[in-house]
């Protein structure tokens, strides 16, 4: 059963979205052109215009433009008409699973909270305007979450498998939820499960199209960043600046970066606190961020209550945030509409996003070592912990 407040959250959540999409349309069309809120492999126009190619008889996947999951432009194609509602409704469904995540943990902060850090949250509200495909995938992600915790391994994995389908970079918190699924001792369950609906997902796929030509444009797009353009992210910016010769080079170079601490941060830390650590970490590190990704991060933070009083970064991270989400918008348009700016302006905002995420992990990370510490210590309860 859902309280009171939980139910006002949800619902309140449906409504000033749908207020949005209806009473100011041009509010998303100008955002859904945002490319701080959706970058080339999620935006709604390379969605539809995956649809318009796949009504008229056309590979999708020929001209390069279209990157979405083939079984989400052909589910997408029968929803036509139903968006502003849609989209509403699954912002609606996180806000429910994240509202169940923290019953199931049992936090001292009230749930309706939790829900309501993603019901309300302005960037959450401008992400949905802007219907940039990760939002599926966020809910997937979610969903895998949840039902880890509360011991259903096989609709984890079932949820971790569309996650990875949808987007690229998910297949790597396979690692910490493998863990947190461990707990319950449903390893070998999780990962048959992962494997067969994966392997129904791509079979599916090549059912649709008739080809393996999707394969290229969903996932080795992002593995090779064969597209370069400018997001929230780091990568874009330094390929922009680099000799064609260096690309393979360093591509495979930050490509390995991108995972080199998944498997660390999952090994040393327990398997939720890893998991949402990882997603920071892939916020910061994948080659095509954006605002999307944040609120649901920034979401299940709150799920980490225990470690709040070792926090010691709170406003430095706060206000990073704040300067950066504010600014990128103002020097885009500098740099790209008026041109009295160049794209040092914008990098140097992506580069201040990427150190607020940076923050957020690093002061999470030493939290828990503080209190992993005192844990196991309780006489060296007031003992202050130096960080090397």
């Amino acid at each position: 059963m859902y309280s009171r407040n939980e139910i006002l959250v949800v619902a309140g959540s449906v409504v000033l979205r749908s207020a949005i999409s209806l009473c100011l349309p041009g509010v998303s069309k100008t955002l859904q052109s945002s490319i701080q809120l959706s970058t080339l492999m999620t935006s709604h126009a390379s969605l539809l215009e995956g649809i318009y190619l796949q009504e008229l008889g056309l590979d999708p996947y020929d001209g390069g433009l279209v990157h979405q999951a083939p079984l989400l432009v052909s589910l997408m194609s029968q929803l036509q008409g139903t968006y502003d509602l849609l989209y509403p409704l699954i912002d609606a469904y996180i806000v429910i699973t994240l509202i169940k995540l923290a019953k199931a943990k049992n936090l001292k902060l009230a749930p309706w909270i939790v829900g309501a850090s993603y019901a309300f949250n302005p960037i959450a509200v401008l992400a949905n305007q802007a219907k940039s495909s990760m939002i599926f995938t966020n809910a997937s992600i979610v969903s895998a979450l949840y039902y880890a915790v509360e011991g259903y391994a096989s609709l984890s994995a079932l949820w971790i498998a569309i996650a990875s389908y949808l987007s690229y970079t998910p297949v790597f918190l396979i690692i910490p939820l493998t863990k947190v699924v461990a707990r319950a001792g449903n390893v070998l369950n999780f990962i048959s499960v992962l494997i067969l609906s994966v392997g129904l997902l791509i079979g599916a796929s090549y059912q649709i199209t008739g080809d393996w030509k999707f394969l290229n444009s969903t996932y080795m797009t992002v593995i090779s960043f064969s597209k370069i353009a400018p997001n929230m992210g780091l990568w874009w910016y330094f390929f922009t600046e680099m000799f064609e010769f260096f690309i393979p080079f360093y591509t495979m170079v930050f490509s390995l970066y991108n995972v080199a601490f998944v498997v660390p941060i999952a090994l040393k830390i327990e398997g939720l606190f890893a998991f949402v650590m990882t997603i920071g970490w892939l916020n910061f590190s994948k080659p095509y961020p954006e605002l999307t990704d944040l609120p649901v991060y920034l979401s299940l933070l709150l799920i980490l209550e225990p470690c709040f009083p070792y926090l010691g970064y709170v406003l430095l991270s706060a206000l990073l945030f704040l300067h950066s989400i504010i600014l990128a918008p103002i020097f885009y348009h500098l740099w790209i509409d008026l041109g009295s700016g160049n794209s040092n302006f914008f990098y140097a905002i992506t580069l201040a996003y990427s150190l607020a995420m940076a923050t957020t992990i690093g002061d999470f990370l030493w939290a828990y070592v503080q209190m992993s510490y005192h844990d196991e210590h309780p006489e060296e309860k007031n003992v202050k912990l130096s960080q090397l």
